[in-house]
């Protein structure tokens, strides 16, 4: 196959892609003074070929930026030492792994090799020795057994000498090899030694962030920001009964201290579940991006099993609002002073949205110059809102569409960012969040008191639900309206392409709002 891609070749014979990249003379000292890399990279596919060419090739450049292990790299820590020399160890070929190892399991044509090998080195060099044959002779002859067992095992263990060799220069007079040395650890590799430290729990949380962020699943900053700032504060928490805290090594960790986390957490049973499971999460995310490093067992199973059964058993579930209730957020939203805060409660109370989506609605979401006024709520590069919900289009009918009208002509301020955010300071931030369930808490009045339920601004959404089946919306239809994601919504999306035109639900949204009275309430016994 032919391409121009550098330094990639290809055998005429078996077409197996290989690299070659000659080394300059000036910092061939830097790869152990060969002239040229040669690698084959067991590959006939040119993609895989393409790949492995640009990892060559930024190894190439990083090692020619960092002047290879002369410089100091005080900054490393020795885990990440280790695995670097390691990794350059490998790409330069000199790495134990790459050498031949001769031992009971071997072949035996194998060990015949390394002995016919071995008998003609020796009779090559007392030629040389001899006078028989000159120096130029030998180092010809020497190359045709180079690739074989013997030369191979030969010229590590030369390699080996010459770097021992240079350790003792820099460690005269009897000083201490200096542990953290990239060469002292180059050595100790290419001696067989295993550094590799074995993983730690802190490994696993920074590895676990890292494939979070990496994720192809679409999440918006101030989701991703949180969510690992808040793993890493768990991590560290379990970490305190752990025998080395955030350093203990992954295969240490055992059931009895989950149990021991667990029992001194103090928290309910769903939050238990919950913070197991990410521990979980953490855990196998290691051993799913490490193959390598993977560690045996699961010390989190049984532990998510049994508090995800308790918290079945005694989660509180969220309650729809009665209507007094929905009457007091109403009436108390529309006091509000802060705009942002007041329009966002006024559209959740409205349609159902959830305060995510309410706050991350962009100006051109909502279309109030429309034959039949409404708002697109919709997940986008700039508000991803972390739920797969449906993307719909509400129609937009009586007091709130003046409100939305007012609130745009009096607070929102065309051309003020390169965004069109219509709740810029609510909706985005990192602690845009937090701010808006606290506001919004003040404004949601519990006048049931004995009902055991859970009553937040969420159950705005719950209640949106009553009162479409109070006005006799269909349940696909109110569903929709509401982003609910079901079979029946969403053979509603599918119908529509992607959104049911607002002039088909305008009346039922007329509907759902002239509703005063809806639900079963239940009554609870002082």
């Amino acid at each position: 196959m032919l391409h121009d891609i550098p330094y990639l070749t290809v055998t005429a014979k078996t077409k197996v892609y290989g690299y070659r990249r000659r080394i300059p003379k000036d910092v061939r000292y830097m790869f152990s003074n060969k002239s040229e890399i040669v690698r084959s990279l067991k590959t006939k596919s040119l993609a895989v070929a393409q790949v492995e060419v640009d990892r060559l090739n930024r190894w190439f450049d990083e090692r020619l930026e960092t002047v290879g292990y002369s410089r100091k790299q005080n900054s490393l820590l020795p885990a990440e030492l280790v695995r670097k020399v390691h990794d350059d160890l490998k790409m330069m070929g000199e790495h134990p792994d790459d050498v031949p190892m001769i031992g009971i399991r071997s072949e035996l044509d194998e060990v015949r090799k390394l002995a016919k090998d071995f008998a003609y080195s020796q009779n090559v060099y007392k030629d040389y020795k001899s006078g028989q044959i000159t120096y130029d002779n030998f180092l010809e002859l020497e190359h045709a057994y180079n690739n074989g067992i013997y030369g191979k095992i030969l010229n590590h263990h030369e390699r080996a000498n010459l770097l021992l060799e240079e350790l003792h220069s820099k460690y005269h007079d009897g000083l201490k090899w200096d542990e953290h040395d990239p060469e002292v650890v180059k050595y100790r590799l290419m001696m067989g030694e295993n550094l590799v430290p074995p993983p730690t729990w802190q490994n696993a949380t920074d590895s676990y962030i890292r494939q979070y962020a990496r994720s192809k699943k679409q999440r918006n900053p101030e989701q991703l920001l949180k969510h690992s700032k808040s793993t890493e504060k768990l991590c560290i928490r379990f970490s305190a009964h752990l025998s080395a805290g955030m350093r203990t090594p992954l295969k240490e960790i055992d059931t009895q201290d989950v149990e021991a986390f667990v029992d001194g957490a103090g928290v309910s049973d769903s939050t238990n579940a919950k913070n197991l499971t990410i521990f979980r999460a953490v855990w196998n995310s290691w051993n799913k991006h490490n193959a390598k490093q993977n560690v045996e067992g699961d010390p989190f199973a049984v532990a998510v099993h049994d508090s995800k059964k308790a918290a079945n058993t005694s989660a509180k579930i969220r309650r729809p609002m009665v209507p007094s209730e929905y009457d007091y957020f109403c009436a108390s939203i529309a006091n509000e002073p802060d705009p942002e805060v007041q329009m966002i409660g006024k559209i959740m109370a409205y349609c159902g949205a959830p305060t995510i989506e309410a706050a991350k609605l962009q100006r051109s979401d909502v279309k109030l110059d429309s034959a039949v006024p409404y708002i697109v709520f919709r997940s986008t590069q700039d508000s991803i809102t972390g739920k797969d919900r449906l993307d719909r289009a509400v129609p937009l009918v009586g007091a709130l569409l003046d409100d939305l009208r007012d609130y745009v002509r009096d607070h929102y301020i065309a051309g003020k960012s390169k965004t069109q955010r219509l709740f810029p300071r609510l909706g985005y931030g990192t602690h845009s969040a937090s701010m808006r369930s606290k506001v919004l808490k003040r404004h949601v009045k519990n006048l049931r008191p004995t009902d055991p339920r859970l009553l937040s601004a969420y159950s705005l959404r719950h209640t949106f639900t009553d009162r479409a089946s109070k006005a006799g919306v269909r349940t696909d239809i109110a569903e929709y309206l509401h982003g609910h994601k079901s079979k029946q919504s969403s053979a509603i999306h599918r119908n529509y392409g992607t959104k049911m035109p607002a002039s088909e639900t305008v009346e039922l949204m007329l509907r759902i709002t002239a509703v005063s009275e809806w639900g079963f309430i239940e009554d609870y016994d002082e």
